[in-house]
């Protein structure tokens, strides 16, 4: 009994990282920066307009995933919130390219 309940937890947490985990994917990133955020944040992440965020800067890079996700998600300042427009999915990619500005 003990060992079956084992088994089975361990197959549910495989199962439930499985739905999240995925590697970032750079391109469909650079694809979608140039499609929604290029136009305000510039074709090197410097920003156009003032108090954009540079993402070339490491201090705004020091953030993690998380509060970048939550942050693009929800926008910002002027900035909208992507929440309903880019996949959880699309929008971990944009983050993984908006590293390679570092």
């Amino acid at each position: 009994m003990m060992r079956t309940m084992r088994i089975s937890a361990v197959l549910v947490l495989i199962a439930l990282c499985g739905t999240w985990a995925h590697a970032a994917d750079t391109q469909n990133g650079a694809k979608l920066y140039g499609q929604y955020c290029e136009s305000c944040h510039g074709p090197n992440g410097k920003g156009t307009f003032a108090g954009t965020p540079d993402f070339s800067r490491t201090n705004i890079m020091m953030r993690s995933d998380g509060a970048l996700f939550t942050s693009i998600r929800a926008g910002r300042g002027a900035m909208p919130g992507f929440l309903g427009i880019l996949r959880e999915r699309d929008l971990f990619d944009v983050i993984a390219y908006l590293r390679t500005f570092n």
